[in-house]
C-alpha cells in the first residue's frame, strides 16, 4: 500500500508539473484562468486584414440578404473554397454598389467571427478556471494522503480498504484522472480561436480581391 501511495504521490506532482509548465506560463494578472500558450487577444482588429472603406458606423441592418450571405460564409463547417465561390458569386451579381455591397459583407462577417471567437475564449477561460480549481484540490487531496499515510500505526489498517489512507487515495487518483482526461484536450480547444482567425483572413482577402 505504501509502494502505491508513493505511486500515487508522484503522479500528483507531476500533473502539478504539467498544470505549472501548460497554465502557469502563460497567465497574466488580468486573465489568471487562461489556458492556452497563445497570447490572449480578446477581439480582433479589422485594420490588420482589411484595407478597404471603413465599416465603422455601417447599418448592419441595410441588406438581410447579405447578412444571410455573412452568416452562411461564417460557419465553418462550410468549406473555405466554398465559401469564396459564394463571395465570387455574389460580386459579379452586386451590381453598381458592389464595392458598398463588399464592404457590408465584410463588416458584417467580421461581426460574426468575432463573436463567435469571443464565445470559445470565454469558454477557454471556464475551463482554464476549473482545471485551476481541480489543480488546488489536487495538491489539497495529495497533503491529506500524507497526512493519514502519517497516522496509520499498520500495514493491515493501511490496506484496509474503509481506512483514511484508502479513501485518500481513490479520491486522489479519481481527480487526477479526470485532470488528466480534460487536459489532452487542451491543444486542440487553444487552436479554435486560431481557426476562426484563420478564416477570417482569408475570407476578407476574398472579398477584397472583388472590390474593383
Amino acid at each position: 500500500m505504501k509502494q502505491g501511495i508513493m505511486v500515487a504521490g508522484l503522479a500528483v506532482l507531476a500533473a502539478g508539473m504539467s498544470f505549472n509548465s501548460a497554465f502557469g506560463a502563460y497567465t497574466t494578472k488580468s486573465n489568471p484562468d487562461w489556458p492556452c500558450q497563445q497570447i490572449l487577444v480578446p477581439h480582433m482588429s479589422p485594420a490588420t486584414m482589411w484595407t478597404g472603406p471603413a465599416i465603422k458606423g455601417l447599418d448592419r441592418t441595410a441588406d438581410p440578404k447579405i447578412d444571410d450571405l455573412a452568416t452562411r460564409i461564417a460557419q465553418r463547417r462550410l468549406p473555405i473554397d466554398q465559401a469564396k465561390a459564394e463571395i465570387d458569386a455574389f460580386a459579379k451579381a452586386a451590381g453598381p454598389d458592389r464595392k458598398q455591397k463588399l464592404t457590408l459583407l465584410f463588416a458584417l462577417l467580421f461581426d460574426k467571427l468575432d463573436t463567435e471567437r469571443s464565445q470559445v475564449l470565454d469558454g477557454l477561460m471556464r475551463f482554464g478556471r476549473r482545471q485551476t480549481e481541480m489543480a488546488s484540490k489536487i495538491r489539497t487531496e495529495n497533503q491529506k494522503l500524507h497526512e493519514a499515510q502519517d497516522k496509520s500505526t499498520s500495514p493491515e489498517q493501511a490496506n484496509d480498504p474503509s481506512s483514511p489512507v484508502s479513501a485518500a487515495a481513490k479520491q486522489l487518483q479519481w481527480d487526477l484522472r479526470i485532470f488528466q482526461e480534460r487536459h489532452k484536450t487542451l491543444n486542440y480547444v487553444c487552436e479554435v480561436p486560431v481557426l476562426v482567425e484563420q478564416r477570417l483572413f482569408a475570407l476578407a482577402r476574398e472579398i477584397q480581391n472583388n472590390m474593383n
